[in-house]
């Protein structure tokens, strides 16, 4: 009607998408393909999850409208895997295959003696979630396979453990040694302890702020304030999933440990923890969704596994163990076209390609090649984001900086040995208009958007 009278109109900003795209959307390997995984999730079967109610206190069944959330959830984000990680209480205290939380048409997926070891959930529009079993406590194995051995008392003792027995049993059990809370294990430990993977990132981390202050050297009730913002529900408000963006900053203690154990000369992958528990934040937000809900958490970030077939538990096992995956902040956009890969110039095998998590020599005479993202579906009104793509040297003296680049694509040759990873950050401008009456001014911000764990040169 103001347009008819002669004034201006402004172009409607194009709707925020609150699920995902099948991962599928960001590319191909080489025969690869991503599966998009949470690995640190807690079930009913965590004693502080479900606003620590995750019991029903008369008859102590799971949390039935709490587990519902968490199913459709996984369905909304289309993650393809989801790594529980519930705590000790009351884990230890289960049958293994109840962990699995299967409901209706779940279906067991058993190992070659019949033992449950995954399950798959098939949502309503047929994208199939793969389950696994896992404990976070002081450590935090992941996939594991049963339950380490002993009486109830034994396992509650032995999830608890930080010690290298701890890390025998649970790979005895089929399982991988991963350290949640990276920033809070001396970099002493990790070394004895020698895992399988870290966390880059832990959201519990960032937020608290008895561990957001001490451990991460963040102003400790930043986070807090900051995502109070976007509980406002008055017109104008801004985009209640974006409110990660208002502290999401570099965990450098974290990262700082990782760069340490790979000059070591270890091989060890990392992930970003969303540690899940709708526990947080239960008053609802402007979009009649809980602050804390597993569908938002969920969105905000996840770990892109490469796998010749999604839904196998033992390939997404290992590509874990290997470390052929990236962890990616998805809230600031779905990548399409990242590849990291190195060629030698003078194979030794069929193959000269090296996929991440893959090794090679100096006498190969190798180039990492790194293709820089774009964001996919990116509508054309909204400002361009700054994407920027860094590829690292660690070694024993630390991390060195070997390429950088603002284009599409950078490289770098395999010269000399050590762990070569690469970061992709951004500077999400695009975000601004979802922020209301906030304002653009988190949105010009460089942010980091997507680690990959390294290729190895020796």
């Amino acid at each position: 009607m103001l347009a008819a009278c002669g004034g201006t109109s402004t172009a409607p900003l194009p709707v925020w998408v609150k699920t995902l795209p099948d991962a599928s959307v960001m590319g191909t390997w080489r025969g690869l393909v991503p599966a998009r995984g949470i690995v640190h999730l807690h079930s009913p079967y965590s004693h502080d999850a479900c606003d620590n109610k995750p019991r029903d206190a008369s008859t102590g069944a799971p949390n039935e409208p709490c587990l519902a959330d968490l199913r459709s959830a996984l369905c909304a984000d289309k993650i393809d895997y989801a790594a529980l990680t519930d705590h000790d209480a009351s884990m230890a205290d289960e049958d293994f295959p109840t962990l699995f939380n299967m409901r209706g048409t779940d279906q067991a997926v058993l190992d070659g003696s019949g033992q449950q070891i995954a399950s798959r959930m098939t949502c309503d529009d047929g994208h199939v979630v793969t389950f696994t079993v896992g404990g976070e406590n002081d450590l935090m194995p992941i996939m594991l396979h049963r339950h380490v051995p002993g009486t109830v008392q034994q396992r509650h003792d032995t999830y608890n453990a930080v010690d290298a027995a701890a890390v025998t049993a649970f790979r005895d059990a089929g399982g991988l040694v991963w350290i949640a809370h990276t920033e809070q294990h001396p970099i002493e430990q990790l070394r004895a302890l020698q895992p399988d993977g870290v966390e880059l990132y832990n959201l519990h981390a960032n937020i608290d702020p008895k561990i957001r202050g001490p451990y991460l050297g963040l102003d400790p009730g930043a986070a807090i304030s900051a995502a109070v913002n976007f509980a406002d529900t008055n017109p104008g408000h801004p985009e209640p999933d974006l409110a990660l963006l208002s502290f999401l900053d570099v965990n450098h203690p974290s990262i700082d440990r990782w760069n340490q154990i790979l000059g070591d000369g270890r091989h060890v992958a990392a992930t970003a923890g969303s540690d899940a528990h709708e526990n947080a934040l239960p008053i609802m937000l402007a979009d009649n969704e809980r602050g804390d809900s597993y569908r938002r958490v969920m969105r905000w970030f996840a770990n892109i596994v490469l796998v010749a077939d999604p839904q196998d538990p033992a390939q997404i096992e290992a590509a874990l163990a290997a470390g052929r995956l990236f962890a990616v902040f998805e809230m600031m956009g779905t990548p399409e076209g990242f590849d990291v890969h190195a060629t030698r110039s003078t194979p030794t095998t069929a193959s000269g390609t090296v996929e991440l998590g893959g090794s090679l020599s100096v006498a190969d005479g190798g180039t990492l090649s790194v293709t820089v993202p774009k964001i996919r579906g990116l509508d054309p009104s909204l400002p361009a984001p700054e994407i920027h793509g860094t590829i690292l040297r660690i070694d024993a003296s630390g991390p060195t900086v070997v390429a950088t680049t603002t284009g599409a694509s950078l490289s770098a040759p395999l010269n000399a040995p050590g762990a070569y990873r690469v970061e992709i950050t951004i500077v999400p401008h695009h975000l601004g208009p979802y922020l209301g009456d906030l304002g653009p001014a988190s949105a010009d911000v460089e942010r980091p958007w997507i680690y990959a764990s390294p290729i190895y040169v020796q």
